[in-house]
């Protein structure tokens, strides 16, 4: 006879018998009354963090919607500075193209009077040649005369 079964007087039944192979023993009820109380007590916790979650989740959205109008100020000022930055770049390159025209003309006007100046250079060397040597002359005599020497 089982354990869970009251001890009585009568037979048990034909069918009872054929049950009580299918009877849970109370162990096994116990536990499975233990694993539901457990897994109360862990739907109450998930339910409380979840609750958490969502307060925080809410307190993040608000905070996003916070910073919408502050990133659409920092967007348009980067635009801003974009078109400043293609401005100044633009300007650059026309001071760049300017200077570079400028100094080629430098270059060639440099070039237009080298020969002129070199021409010049040759005549006064020629002309140095001709004039009379300093020390032989008649100031150079004058000089000798009235120095004490």
């Amino acid at each position: 006879m089982p354990e869970d079964q009251p001890h009585s007087q009568e037979p048990p039944s034909l069918l009872g018998t054929l049950l009580a192979p299918l009877r849970a023993p109370q162990r096994v009820v116990t536990d499975i009354e233990t694993i539901a109380s457990a897994l109360l007590s862990l739907q109450h916790d998930a339910a409380e963090r979840l609750a958490s979650i969502d307060e925080r989740a809410g307190g993040l959205l608000s905070s996003i919607g916070a910073l919408r109008a502050p990133l659409d100020r920092i967007d348009r000022k980067v635009t801003e500075l974009t078109k400043l930055e293609a401005a100044i770049t633009d300007r650059m390159d026309k001071l760049h193209d300017d200077l570079d025209a400028r100094l080629r003309a430098a270059e060639q006007e440099v070039r237009a009077l080298r020969p002129p100046i070199e021409q010049m250079a040759r005549d006064v060397a020629g002309i140095m040649e001709l004039l009379p040597d300093p020390s032989d002359g008649p100031m150079a005599r004058l000089k000798d005369t009235f120095s004490p020497s």
